[in-house]
């Protein structure tokens, strides 16, 4: 068997490293809130003024935080309950990360 390359052996630790718990975390945080933050875009697109000019713009500043649990929240609940290429979509991975317990 033949050594294998230094580019591959970069390659395969990449591999690793994507296919790690911790990026699986990250990912599985980052990208509902991605969707959090654009439906909160919407919402607050959609708020009254007599809602947001009192509150000098904090009722928009207000629903990301409020939209962000709601939003992940529901994620979390569809994601048994869609095909496994939807809740990748939604969620960034279907893997959920496993924490060592110490």
């Amino acid at each position: 068997m033949t050594e294998p390359t230094p580019q591959r052996q970069l390659g395969e630790r990449l591999a690793a490293w994507l296919r790690s718990d911790r990026v699986t975390s990250w990912v599985r945080t980052v990208v509902p809130g991605l969707w959090s933050a654009g439906v909160a875009y919407l919402v607050a697109l959609g708020l009254p003024a007599w809602l947001v000019e009192p509150a000098n713009g904090l009722g928009q500043t207000a629903a990301v935080p409020i939209v962000l649990g709601a939003v992940y929240a529901g994620l979390r609940w569809l994601e048994p309950r869609v095909p496994s290429w939807l809740a990748r979509f939604l969620l960034g991975s279907t893997r959920p990360p496993t924490y060592p317990q110490e």
